[in-house]
């Protein structure tokens, strides 16, 4: 994630901005970056104004967010996904498998398997657990949006002059 931008930005500049992206509060984030106390919040303005730090810090946002559509989609996957190719592959005889046949079976659900004298012991993943982490995910999303619509509606968004031009 260094393009040439961010590579004039110190690795401690770059833990900076991971750590505002995260949500932390711009004093909070420089503090926990090692900067002193008493001066934390103009260091952090310092990096933060930067043009350097905006283009960082949109690639890091950009990151997140092609990552976090990947978890939801996994978690989706979890909670609503099949377990019919993990009963195959219990009822099968493991010695007459080829590799061919296993790449083809779904078995994203599947934590672990033990076969043993005449005994298929599967066990799955959590779907309550998936479930749970998809709903925090999402409210997650749902009050960012909210945040976002509020901080439009108050005038925090675009530059109105620019909406009329």
């Amino acid at each position: 994630m260094q393009n040439g931008t961010s590579k004039k930005l110190t690795k401690r500049q770059r833990r900076f901005l991971c750590r505002v992206a995260d949500g932390k509060g711009i004093a909070e984030a420089a503090i926990s970056c090692g900067f002193s106390a008493e001066n934390a919040f103009e260091s952090g303005m310092k990096i933060f104004g930067s043009p350097e730090a905006a283009a960082y810090l949109e690639e890091v946002r950009a990151a997140k967010e092609n990552c976090g559509d990947s978890v939801e989609r996994g978690l989706e996957k979890l909670v609503c996904g099949k377990i019919n190719d993990a009963v195959i592959l219990a009822h099968s005889v493991p010695e007459e498998l080829t590799e061919a046949d296993v790449r083809k079976l779904d078995l994203y659900n599947v934590s672990e398997m033990k076969f043993g004298k005449g005994v298929c012991e599967i066990k799955f993943a959590d779907r309550i657990k998936a479930a749970e982490k998809l709903n925090e995910i999402r409210a997650g999303r749902a009050a960012d949006n909210a945040a976002q619509n509020f901080l439009d509606a108050i005038g925090g968004g675009e530059d109105p002059k620019k909406e009329e031009e």
